[in-house]
């Protein structure tokens, strides 16, 4: 347990989720009961939970500003009840076609393909696009849609190469796990990511337009609420638990990057027919997938669940759906028996050793079987 956050014992599958910390847990509680009129109206209570909303819309762009290393302002944030939801908002105020890399999620592949035109742009072995390639492609195109990093294997998009090479490109940023893990870069238009990401509420996600950005808004915007009415005390709560982690990001990536190192060099020390995926340095530091060949990484995810590790299996977007992992397939690697660990805030080393720990005869009891 480290500061304001306490993963379960065994938790390794922060993409799935992780507790909301204790800093969003104590303003959403003090929010909740300010927060239940429609902050539109003029009334004492509609102004009342228009100001919490507003200091929320604040909070959080303060937050991705000291990220980013550039002035981003309230007006610009607004909030959804989910990434879904900002994304599919993100592309209606922005018709026309777009590029895309072949390992963005697949619910933003799915949305990008309903706009004619649109063309995919491949990836390395890495899980990481070519910015000539990708600059190529682009032309002529309405948007540029590139993750901040993969939230599968974890590599990082050259996005600011992208950006130099095409100014005039607007970049539409998933930044779905990456937000208080590493800086932002600079030069993106459009940046989506949900609350949960960083310890804050699930129900809670933040869409990010730029100014100057061509994009329509839907009606009603001004109050910062897209896609229905979201829960102002959880706002509140996401904005605290931005503003915690972007105080700590140093202090937790660096362990973070620690904990990785260890997991990546002791799962190849202690199995065999074993492949780690994604790249070694330019990457998320709390993120790592690996292939373990001739067993099946939904049975390894159960055996592991037996000895108290809790990890995911599949691509971080469709594993509920059983389906093989497009980024896995993108990059040219193994489908199968493939593993993501995802560290959530406040994991220790302690945890990472006992993983390390189990493995092996979890392996070995899931290959007895097969």
């Amino acid at each position: 347990m480290v500061g304001n956050w306490h993963p379960p014992a065994g938790s390794l599958d922060a993409v799935g989720g992780q507790p909301v910390s204790a800093a969003a847990a104590g303003s959403m509680a003090a929010a909740a009961a300010q927060t239940w009129a429609d902050p539109r109206a003029l009334h004492h209570a509609g102004r009342q939970a228009g100001a919490l909303l507003g200091a929320a819309r604040s909070s959080v762009a303060e937050s991705l500003s000291a990220s980013a290393g550039t002035n981003i302002c309230a007006d610009e944030v607004y909030f959804t009840p989910s990434v879904l939801t900002a994304q599919a908002l993100a592309l209606a105020g922005y018709p026309g076609a777009l590029v895309m890399s072949t390992v963005e999620t697949a619910t933003l592949l799915d949305l990008g393909c309903l706009h004619p035109g649109s063309q995919l742009v491949g990836v390395d072995a890495l899980g990481r696009i070519d910015p000539v390639d990708f600059h190529r492609a682009a032309a002529g195109k309405a948007l540029a849609a590139l993750q901040l990093a993969n939230t599968e294997v974890g590599t990082c998009q050259p996005i600011e190469q992208v950006v130099t090479a095409d100014p005039a490109l607007p970049i539409f940023m998933d930044a779905s796990q990456g937000i208080g893990r590493i800086p932002l870069p600079q030069g993106w238009s459009i940046l989506t990511a949900g609350a949960r990401d960083w310890a804050g509420p699930a129900g809670v996600a933040i869409l990010v337009v730029r100014r100057g950005v061509n994009w329509l808004p839907p009606l009603n915007s001004g109050s910062g609420l897209l896609g229905g009415y979201t829960d102002i005390a959880g706002a509140v709560g996401a904005a605290t638990a931005l503003a915690a982690l972007i105080t700590n990001q140093v202090t937790q990536s660096e362990q973070a990057f620690a904990n990785i190192d260890l997991l990546r060099a002791g799962i190849a020390n202690k199995i065999p027919d074993v492949e780690i995926l994604g790249d070694p340095v330019w990457r998320l530091p709390h993120i790592l997938t690996f292939s373990v060949l001739y067993i099946s990484g939904e049975a390894l995810v159960i055996e592991l669940d037996k000895r108290g590790f809790a990890v995911a299996s599949g691509s971080a977007c469709v594993a509920d759906e059983a389906r093989p992992s497009h980024v896995l397939a993108a990059m040219g690697a193994y489908t199968g028996g493939n593993v993501r660990i995802s560290l959530p805030l406040g994991c220790t080393a302690e945890t990472v050793a006992g993983f390390l720990d189990a493995l092996p005869s979890a392996v070995a009891a899931v290959r007895e079987d097969t």
